[in-house]
């Protein structure tokens, strides 16, 4: 029989990515489902009868959840628990999406799916209790944590920001040094759920995202210069002189050596990825 996959999120940039990774038989939520609304999800996933539901919605708003916190815990902790629940109702499997802020950033070594949990923000905490909730109503699940993900896609993602800021030729653009993560393609995650549930290994939780860690200005140093720009024009800051609402974790290098030793895809640097993206739009 072949797996029939719900997915939640498909208007956000990774469940694009999963559309065009072509799933066989995949059945879109409607936008009009809120996932804090745990009948409606329960009523939505009885309908679509599927063996998998893909969790790709979320509050991804750092700063916005810092402001509004009942609303990233709708969506971030209460959302993923009411999916895991609808899954386990109908006897499906999910895999959920989470993220590197989960953990404080203060570890001089890359963090590892057993290591303790500490988020520094609302965002962080909310996305932690969701993850709390799916490990709990569907132990059978993966909860996988990512990295910075973006597409190649123009909108409000880093690389695009600093590549439209890039096209005036007199900016000057600051960009944090003391900030790290693991920039990631969501056609890097978008493959690596299909692989999953294609090859299903051991349930539980696995860190994917590419390898090698970057800081924001080393990031946007090398958008610059693959984009044929004059990586001058980026100027080091650090995150004391560039002030936002809610904290962020200083320096997230996720260790993915769980999910590599499955074999199901391999997991190319960040610079390969950011690579790719820019062929791909040609």
């Amino acid at each position: 029989m072949t797996d029939r996959i719900l997915l939640f999120g498909a208007s956000g940039q990774l469940g694009r990515a999963l559309l065009s990774a072509g799933p066989p038989d995949v059945v879109i939520a409607p936008r009009s489902v809120d996932i804090a609304d745990a009948q409606a999800v329960l009523e939505c996933t009885k309908q679509a009868t599927p063996t998998w539901i893909v969790n790709a919605a979320a509050m991804t708003d750092v700063d916005g959840a810092h402001v509004r916190p009942e609303l990233a815990m709708a969506i971030n902790t209460l959302g993923p628990g009411n999916l895991a629940r609808a899954a386990d109702s109908v006897g499906a499997r999910m895999v959920h999406v989470s993220t590197e802020a989960v953990f404080d950033g203060e570890s001089t070594r890359s963090y590892t799916e057993d290591d303790v949990c500490h988020p520094v923000s609302v965002y962080g905490a909310s996305k932690l209790a969701g993850e709390h909730l799916v490990s709990i109503f569907s132990p059978e699940s993966y909860i996988l944590r990512t990295s910075w993900l973006y597409s190649g896609a123009t909108g409000t993602n880093f690389p695009t920001r600093i590549l439209e800021q890039l096209r005036d030729p007199g900016r000057v653009i600051s960009v944090v040094t003391d900030i790290v993560g693991n920039p990631t393609t969501t056609s890097l995650l978008a493959e690596a759920i299909m692989a999953l549930m294609g090859r299903p290994p051991a349930p539980g939780t696995y860190h994917v995202c590419c390898r090698d860690a970057a800081s924001k200005f080393d990031w946007a140093v090398e958008i610059a210069e693959v984009g044929g720009h004059d990586p001058g024009r980026i100027t080091p800051v650090t995150s004391a002189e560039y002030p936002t609402v809610a904290l962020r974790p200083k320096h997230v290098d996720l260790d993915c050596t769980k999910f590599a030793d499955t074999g199901l895809i391999r997991l190319p640097t960040w610079r390969e990825a950011w690579r790719d993206v820019l062929a791909d739009r040609g």
